[in-house]
């Protein structure tokens, strides 16, 4: 093999191999998003905070039914706290959609709750 050849074979490798393994050196170089805090005057969520993380979407999804196809508006807990069926009840401690879009996105999935009645 004449050495220009060479050249060309190893410079194609070494295209190959950095074009393969780009994606992993930029991994630790992704943005780091803060974990997102309930804010506000409430003390108690609905459901526990473990519950929340896991099956907030299952809760709203409840609630819009009820709330939608049944005229059930109000939410009550085991120990009789009652809250409206509403975002705007989540809204008083999150503050806006800004803290579902924070958390979404540093959970890395994508809200499709506003499609309906609220702007995006």
């Amino acid at each position: 093999m004449k050495i220009r050849e060479r050249i060309l074979v190893f410079g194609g490798l070494a295209l190959f191999f950095f074009a393969v393994t780009y994606a992993f050196w930029q991994e630790g170089e992704a943005k780091k998003i803060s974990t997102p805090v309930a804010k506000g005057p409430g003390e108690h969520c609905v459901e526990s905070r473990e519950y929340m993380r896991e099956n907030h979407m299952l809760l709203l999804n409840k609630w819009r039914h009820s709330a939608v196809r049944e005229g059930e508006r109000i939410h009550v807990t085991p120990d009789g706290r009652e809250f409206e069926k509403s975002l705007n009840t989540c809204f008083q401690c999150h503050g806006s959609r800004g803290f579902c879009i924070n958390c979404h996105t540093y959970a890395g999935a994508k809200p499709n709750c506003y499609g309906c009645h609220h702007e995006m």
